[in-house]
């Protein structure tokens, strides 16, 4: 009876902490993975987020182009006009020493540019959807339990990528700044790109860089829900998968991993004889891999990978939410002596 009421409170824990998740996922980098070990094929989301001002002085060449000035560059592609991105992502993952395989990809794309007398700022965004398979290395059998591989959620894709813009007659290359900002403003991009050093790079810095998530799991937070919500809200629940989900997360602030922050670059450029200020920021990450069954995170060697079984072997360890739970208590006590100094008056 006691060890059932542990795990009822347990489930609870999850509903708090998505609803923090909920609330930074708008500024953010975001991973969202599914992994089903009897399956072997699940879904990934990926999202990227980057943005970048311009500060230059009123009346120069620069503010001549980009004042007042807005656009918008937006479209999605799926199929084989989003293979570009699917394989960028495959040989990202192939470098990680991962056996991941996406396919079936869809990615939504937008990047604005607003100007301003003496300031310009740039947004983008890369959406990405896929299958994922492979992730595998054991399936479950008698008492062992399966092993799937993590090397993946640190994916990281270099140099360009390259798709035909739906519905705008050119190619965009999507992982790039200079990319979009070529197609909004031309001949911008190349004057950005003239500047050695920190602005050059800045304007070639890959947008599809989720290196943060590389976190040790160890850090990442772990949630045990036994009613098995979490995989429903995927909409792939099926019998024999199993009531239970296992959920590591990333991205919520701690005493323990502190406060994630944007990743800054800042460089000071000529454009035209004036000076221009350049500066790109990037949030931190959010997410989260959800493991149908009972999952262990564990390393050997360096590697690091998760054992994951249907049958229930061992409690999980339940230390993070305790603390949530704990924390509610006392904020729910504290409130209650509120109540009642109130009413007293």
């Amino acid at each position: 009876m006691k060890q059932h009421a542990t795990l009822s409170a347990a489930a609870i824990a999850p509903i708090l902490l998505f609803a923090g998740l909920a609330s930074q996922a708008a500024y953010a980098n975001q991973m969202d993975a599914l992994l089903l070990p009897a399956q072997d094929s699940s879904q990934l989301h990926l999202t990227a987020f980057r943005t970048i001002e311009l500060r230059y002085p009123e009346g120069s060449p620069l503010a001549s182009m980009l004042a007042d000035k807005s656009e918008r560059l937006e479209f999605s592609v799926q199929g084989n006009d989003a293979q570009a991105v699917v394989d960028a992502l495959n040989r990202a993952a192939r470098e990680r020493s991962s056996p991941l395989v996406l396919e079936n990809g869809t990615v939504d794309y937008v990047a604005t540019l607003k100007g301003y007398p003496d300031r310009a700022q740039i947004s983008y965004k890369v959406d990405v959807k896929a299958q994922m398979s492979k992730y595998v290395l054991q399936k479950e059998q008698d008492k062992e339990p399966a092993i799937l591989d993590l090397a993946w959620r640190s994916l990281s894709v270099q140099g360009p990528v390259v798709v035909a813009a739906a519905g705008h007659g050119e190619e965009i290359n999507i992982n790039q700044p200079a990319g979009a900002l070529d197609a909004m403003v031309p001949g911008l991009a190349d004057k950005l790109l003239m500047a050695a050093g920190a602005g050059k790079k800045i304007m070639q810095d890959s947008i599809l860089d989720f290196g943060r998530f590389n976190l040790p799991m160890q850090q990442w937070h772990f949630l045990f829900d036994v009613t098995g919500e979490q995989l429903k809200n995927y909409g792939v629940f099926r019998p024999g998968e199993g009531a239970t989900v296992s959920v590591y997360s990333i991205g919520e602030s701690s005493f323990r991993e502190g406060r994630y922050v944007p990743e800054e670059m800042d460089a000071t450029i000529d454009v035209d004889g004036a000076q221009v200020k350049v500066h790109a920021s990037t949030p931190p990450p959010s997410g989260q891999v959800s493991v149908a069954g009972y999952a262990k995170a564990e390393e050997q060697n360096g590697v690091e990978y998760v054992t994951a079984s249907s049958k229930h072997t061992e409690m999980p360890a339940l230390d993070f939410q305790l603390q949530v739970l704990m924390a509610l208590g006392g904020m729910m006590g504290a409130i209650a002596v509120f109540v009642l100094i109130k009413a007293r008056r």
